[in-house]
């Protein structure tokens, strides 16, 4: 685990990789970027390139513990501490996420609150897991202990956290393979028009669909634009064929049309599409694939029109 973490290290990438005991067949090499969350492409790019080892699951991001009620964190500096019910949360959706309102259900001494609340995120970190705390939730506030308001303790929070987030807000993490649901609003102010896919919400946050890819292309007239459906058409039916991406967004201004997918290998499907887009030389195309997580480009316009 040494050389691992020294050759992680030589590279500069700061991720770290750890190791938890399984039973004789399988223990785990975890790589985690410790909460950063501008290091989880790493983690996930060197998860997935992993080789397959004889003893060993490579794992990406540190998982939620077991032990919810008995998970205790104590401070480095001192004897303060935080468990299960030290902590009551409130929470809402927001933006198709989940934000969370944290009190202090005991006492904290005045020069300890910054180092408390820092507790408290740590806490929430192992509680949610790694990836799904950075990702799923939108905002976190430290509010004043109100005994009027309704809470629930930390231990009781993940399974409400994932009901909100399977049924409430119906992100399943099941690829849906029936009819796209696509809903269209006009965006006045940047004279643009937007085609949203309300069946890709079912994906969002996922880990496995965590690159943006937008194909840009001009438009220039009827033909064109003729061709453009056809390209789009094509992209569409690769990506889904086993299931590598979903088909999100679509928005067109001022002659430019950009199609929008999340997808989950960076590398292979760029050599596809670039494949793909090749065959449709006369057209103007250019082709963009970040890392987005978040679903931020997605999630941009959410507000504007809800489905």
């Amino acid at each position: 685990m040494k050389n691992i973490n020294n050759l992680l290290d030589e590279n500069q990438l700061d991720v770290i990789a750890e190791i938890t005991v399984g039973d004789t067949k399988k223990h785990k090499i975890l790589f985690t970027a410790d909460g950063k969350i501008e290091r989880f492409e790493y983690v996930i790019e060197i998860s997935r390139q992993a080789p397959d080892l004889q003893f060993f699951e490579v794992e990406a991001f540190r998982q939620r513990i077991n032990n919810v009620d008995t998970f205790v964190i104590t401070s480095k500096e001192s004897s303060f501490s935080l468990g299960a019910t030290d902590l009551l949360i409130q929470y809402k959706e927001s933006r198709r996420k989940i934000s969370i309102g944290i009190m202090f259900a005991k006492t904290v001494p005045e020069e300890m609150i910054k180092q408390a609340e820092t507790m408290a995120l740590i806490y929430l970190d192992h509680l949610l897991g790694e990836y799904d705390f950075a990702v799923r939730v939108e905002a976190i506030e430290f509010l004043k202990i109100d005994q009027s308001a309704t809470t629930i303790p930390a231990n009781q929070f993940v399974t409400i956290f994932d009901r909100l987030w399977k049924e409430d807000l119906k992100h399943t993490g099941i690829f849906n393979i029936q009819e796209d649901q696509w809903i269209v609003f006009e965006l006045t102010d940047l004279k643009m028009l937007v085609h949203r896919n309300e069946a890709a919400n079912s994906l969002l946050g996922n880990e496995n669909y965590c690159y943006a890819l937008n194909v840009i292309v001009d438009v220039d007239s009827k033909e064109t634009l003729s061709l453009v459906y056809e390209l789009e058409d094509t992209i569409n039916l690769a990506l889904r064929a086993d299931e590598r991406g979903i088909h999100c967004q679509n928005s067109f201004s001022e002659g430019v049309r950009n199609m929008l997918w999340y997808v989950g290998n960076k590398q292979s499907v760029l050599q596809l599409v670039k494949q793909i887009t090749n065959r449709y030389s006369t057209l103007s195309v250019k082709i963009e694939c970040e890392f987005d997580p978040f679903w931020l480009q997605y999630l941009r316009w959410v507000e504007c029109y809800q489905a």
